[in-house]
């Protein structure tokens, strides 16, 4: 189901541009219009644009009796990054499709936290690939490991010799790219699991990271990949902080391992 929804919205991105840049006619199409594609259509299209004057219909949006409209509304949410949305956004944690709750605990994550911003390093000459990182915690509790998982998967990615992390001043579009000959990709994913256990006098640790690779700016789904680990550490909480770090880097090289993989593939 996941898979297909995905698949129509990237459908769905290619027509983006009829709508323009008026926020007007895409907040009206959003709330008024009979289609369910047209209202996800004006969602994402709004949340592209990153205009804080959309927030209140993607707001109303997420009430939507279409699941993958208050999905992509909850997503368009997370883009603007409007802490006004936050409410909105925690009681969409309790919506009945999965879809929707998924990407409103990512978009009230971004909402509460703010974007991740990497310490990236200089461009890197001879790149063949650029690569945005992007990761989640994927729950509240794991929220504060998404930055670990960010950091740690730039450092991994630094080690594959034909990727850059950045191109100078800031996120670039396609056309730099082209300018630079660089086929642009993001890795992005959550932290499906990080759990500890009692065993004995010691703390078993396990850990899941569900990652994927898309084309960018355009983020159709290239790969996808879940890779984890498990430890062993001592019983107490300083023990299980350091041992969740642990399992979480075991997971990032494995990740980075996978991309590596994968780009051997790309022409």
């Amino acid at each position: 189901m996941l898979r297909r929804l995905l698949a129509g919205l990237l459908l769905l991105c290619l027509y983006g541009v009829a709508f323009g840049d008026k926020i007007d006619d895409l907040t009206r199409a959003l709330m008024q219009d009979p289609s369910y594609k047209v209202r996800v259509q004006a969602a994402l299209v709004l949340g592209k644009l990153t205009d804080k004057r959309a927030v209140p219909a993607l707001i109303q949006a997420l009430k939507d009796e279409n699941e993958s409209v208050r999905g992509v509304a909850a997503t368009s949410l997370g883009r603007i990054g409007d802490r006004s949305a936050a409410n909105a956004l925690q009681e969409a944690m309790n919506d009945p499709s999965e879809f929707v709750r998924a990407q409103a605990r990512k978009a009230l994550e971004i909402v509460a936290n703010g974007p991740s911003q990497l310490a990236l390093p200089p461009p890197r000459a001879g790149a063949r690939f650029y690569m945005s990182i992007g990761f989640t915690g994927g729950s509240k509790s794991n929220a504060q490991y998404a930055e670990l998982v960010r950091s740690a998967l730039a450092k991994e990615l630094q080690k594959l010799p034909e990727v850059t992390l950045s191109v100078g001043g800031g996120e670039p579009n396609q056309a730099t790219l082209n300018a630079k000959h660089l086929q642009g990709f993001v890795v992005d994913g959550t932290i499906q699991r990080l759990s500890s256990s009692s065993m004995g006098g010691q703390q078993q640790i396990d850990c899941d990271l569900k990652a994927f690779v898309a084309t960018y700016p355009g983020k159709s789904i290239k790969m996808m990949t879940t890779e984890g680990a498990s430890l062993q550490t001592g019983s107490g909480p300083s023990e299980e902080s350091s041992g969740k770090r642990d399992c979480l880097l075991a997971a990032v090289e494995a990740v980075r391992e996978d991309v590596g993989k994968f780009l051997k593939t790309v022409q």
